[in-house]
């Protein structure tokens, strides 16, 4: 597993797979930049085609792709350039930023138990906690609350890691992760 130690502080820090994330953010760049050329300029992706001969209807299109692609581009090169951490472990819990809609942090006493899904690409690392309704709720926006309340009916629990857009062998996090999670359960007892 490629861990950075932070020496300045008391964390291990897993970064994020930048590989991965770069073909993410080119695509909806790109995605965002085809919306610009949508709005400024419909009547040049008009076609003879029924579907596609209204200027207006590729007006709104292009709307709609500069209203979803432009903020999450945002994010995605924030995340390329800025980030340096997906995942930051302390004694004090897990800060999970891999994902969008990443759950944030989460404290080690909230933790009960950890499982793997292997089910389907990517591989994911399921954190139990005491009360899922309450931690569904206590996400800062509608999307993340949604996000965990999907994850909630798929896993059994709202918080996730997927391990894709992370830079690290999945089965080494996940035992390290099953280890700290004992050291940290008993040192609170």
């Amino acid at each position: 597993m490629k861990v950075d130690f932070n020496t300045d502080a008391d964390h291990i820090g897993i970064p994020l797979n930048k590989y991965g994330l770069s073909g993410y953010s080119f695509m909806v760049f790109c995605a965002f930049l085809l919306g610009l050329g949508f709005v400024v300029s419909p009547s040049t992706f008009v076609t003879n085609s029924y579907r596609y001969s209204n200027p207006q209807l590729i007006f709104v299109i292009g709307l709609f792709f500069i209203i979803i692609c432009g903020p999450v581009t945002v994010i995605l090169f924030y995340r390329l350039f800025v980030m340096k951490y997906g995942l930051t472990i302390n004694m004090d819990g897990i800060m999970n930023n891999a994902t969008i809609a990443s759950f944030g942090f989460i404290n080690w006493k909230d933790i009960t138990k950890i499982n793997k899904e292997e089910g389907d690409y990517p591989i994911s690392i399921v954190l139990h906690v005491n009360s899922p309704e309450e931690f569904i709720q206590s996400q800062p926006n509608i999307f993340k609350r949604r996000s965990a309340a999907d994850n909630y009916k798929k896993y059994g629990s709202p918080a996730v890691i997927n391990t894709y857009s992370l830079k690290c062998d999945y089965d080494e996090l996940y035992s390290f992760l099953k280890d700290t999670l004992k050291t940290y359960k008993v040192d609170a007892k």
